[in-house]
């Protein structure tokens, strides 16, 4: 993987696809331009936020059939006030996990990289330590 850092004009889908496939990490992009890295089941998709010059990592967990509300607005809260770095929200589906990282100074391969195994590894790991209720599937 090469570490020459990009400059926010060379920040594309196609440019974070190419760091995952240098670092042999499988990625491909969707219909809507994500980036989607999918490694043991687990998918993170990644968007390139150009005008805000943000890339937005997150998963997507769904729910189990017949969750209560009020248990998975609990388990999001929970996310929530105990791992600040990510920010977890609820939808009638499922729950999405997401973590957002500047370039608009530009980034090292190495960070984008870093960026998406730390959210993979503490999203798993919040939704095994904070989900007693078992609501996710």
């Amino acid at each position: 993987m090469y570490e020459e850092i990009l400059s926010p004009e060379d920040i594309t889908p196609q440019a974070i696809k190419q760091i995952f496939d240098d670092a042999y990490i499988g990625a491909t992009l969707t219909a809507d331009d994500k980036v989607c890295v999918t490694e043991e089941g687990v998918k993170i998709f990644i968007s390139v936020e150009e005008d805000k010059q943000l890339l937005t990592y997150f998963l997507i967990f769904g729910w189990r059939p017949g969750t209560d509300p009020i248990d998975q607005l609990e388990l999001t809260n929970a996310l929530n006030q105990n791992i600040v770095l990510m920010r977890a929200w609820a939808f009638p589906e499922g729950i999405v996990v997401d973590y957002t990282l500047p370039y608009d100074a530009g980034l090292l391969p190495a960070q984008v990289i870093s960026a998406y195994n730390w959210l993979r590894r503490t999203a798993i790991w919040g939704i095994q330590h904070y989900d007693r209720k078992n609501i996710v599937a």
